[in-house]
């Protein structure tokens, strides 16, 4: 989505410089605009923490003196940080005395809480949460948090998640591709292998579905995190204790999202945390329809039982329940209710409006430089 932004910044005169962690041989789109790659810019990590805080370390000041570089070669007037531990890029834009607006969504220990919240308040010029409840819930324990929080949604291209472009189709190809009968239910889940995703409580839920629709299949498409192996390898053990070794699908990587969701009958969301999950809105913008777990910002995406259903996290029973509503309605009810999501994602969660959000956000800040 960052990409997409760009594009539409740049359109209204606003060019982008991208600084990346170091290279790797994870899949992904290229960026197709100037950018550059740092290393060991996050001091925290779950696989060796200790070695991996030495580098940061280690690398700091080049880090440092590199992004102070790139800032002011580039005259830079806003630099825009993803996610808390990102202090480097921070630091360096304050000693260049350049507006920080730091993107604060991410889901971090109690301690580490702690101890980063006084500094991302200090450094941070203006602070986005992707939903109102996250600028509740992330700043509620500091005063500065909360004068500097702005509200800034995640959004969804709806020229590209579009289902006329997109049509059965593709759907089709996908189905041809796994070896699924078109008149299967097809029920799916979208989102990296980890643990935060909720895959357990969606195969739990695979399962009581199975005793109602034995026909039902499903599919987790996703990438498999190296940093969680434990995780793979109980998911896997779940699938074959609860008998669903023939019923459910491990994609991997996927590139084709929206043809992955044209194949389905049902999105399900079954995450046990959350900020603004993007792939609901993409599910909306398909007219697929969405069962997702009450987490972060679902609330003001979904309008439950409008353009969705929400379910409380760790709810298999509940979770079922929801998929089979929406496997049982008449064909009028399931274009009413997919309609009206999307119609609902045109209008408030679109690329555009996103990125005009972030536009005046940029603009205002960098007025305050000039001042």
């Amino acid at each position: 989505m960052s990409f997409a932004i760009a594009e539409r910044l740049q359109a209204e005169g606003i060019e982008t410089v991208f600084l990346f962690g170091p290279r790797t041989k994870e899949p992904g789109p290229p960026c197709p605009f100037e950018h550059f790659h740092l290393r060991h810019l996050l001091f925290l990590r779950r696989r060796r923490p200790l070695l991996n805080l030495l580098a940061f370390l280690f690398w700091l000041p080049w880090n440092l003196l590199r992004i102070r570089k790139i800032v002011r070669s580039g005259r830079i007037d806003v630099v825009d940080v993803d996610g808390a531990l990102n202090l480097v890029p921070a630091v360096a834009a304050r000693l260049c005395r350049v507006p920080v607006l730091w993107c604060y969504n991410d889901h971090l220990p109690g301690p580490v809480q702690f101890v980063l919240l006084p500094l991302v308040a200090r450094l941070a010029t203006r602070i986005v949460v992707q939903g109102e409840c996250l600028r509740h819930t992330r700043t509620a324990s500091h005063p500065l948090l909360q004068q500097k929080a702005a509200v800034l949604h995640t959004g969804t291209d709806t020229t590209v998640f579009d289902p006329d472009r997109y049509g059965p189709e593709a759907g089709r190809r996908v189905r041809e591709h796994w070896h699924i009968a078109p008149a299967c239910p097809l029920i799916g889940t979208i989102g990296n292998v980890n643990p935060f995703k909720g895959h357990e409580d969606f195969l739990r839920a695979a399962a009581r579905i199975k005793k109602r629709a034995d026909d039902a299949r499903f599919i987790i498409v996703g990438r498999r995190l190296t940093t969680a192996p434990g995780y793979w390898e109980r998911l896997q053990q779940l699938t074959v204790e609860l008998g669903l070794k023939d019923d459910v699908i491990y994609t991997g990587f996927c590139d084709d999202i929206p043809s992955m969701l044209a194949a389905l009958d049902v999105f399900v969301l079954a995450s046990i945390c959350e900020s603004c999950p993007n792939v609901v809105l993409e599910a909306m913008a398909m007219k697929v329809p969405v069962v997702a777990t009450d987490v972060g910002a679902v609330s003001e995406l979904v309008a439950d039982g409008r353009t969705g259903t929400i379910v409380p996290p760790h709810d298999p029973d509940a979770m079922a329940t929801a998929v089979l509503d929406h496997l049982a309605r008449t064909p009028e009810q399931v274009v009413a209710m997919t309609s009206a999501a999307r119609q609902r994602v045109q209008a408030e969660f679109s690329i555009d409006r996103i990125a005009y959000q972030q536009h005046t956000l940029y603009t205002a800040l960098g007025r305050a430089r000039k001042k």
